[in-house]
């Protein structure tokens, strides 16, 4: 795992703002709202991110279903799952 990137990308995750989220997901081919991107940023923000570990991500995920919907936790996880190829 590439230990600069994995910084880098984690630095990005945890300081990421609605608007570039928003842009983010609309250039990778998603519709999502103002008020989705608030209720996704309050989850992926409670905590420090480290993209490298598997099961503090897949537990974001899994409260990204209970707390919002399937297609939200969907639009973060194949989000999430672009990056693991940079950390390879």
């Amino acid at each position: 795992m590439n230990f600069i990137m994995q910084q880098l990308i984690n630095k990005k995750i945890n300081s990421i703002d609605e608007e570039e989220f928003l842009q983010l997901a609309k250039k990778q081919g998603y519709s999502i709202t103002s008020e989705q991107a608030t209720a996704i940023l309050r989850i992926v923000h409670a905590q420090k991110i480290d993209i490298g570990n598997k099961a503090q991500v897949e537990h974001i995920i899994q409260r990204l279903r209970h707390e919002t919907d399937p297609y939200i936790s969907q639009i973060v996880e194949e989000l999430f799952q672009q990056f693991h190829h940079l950390l390879d």
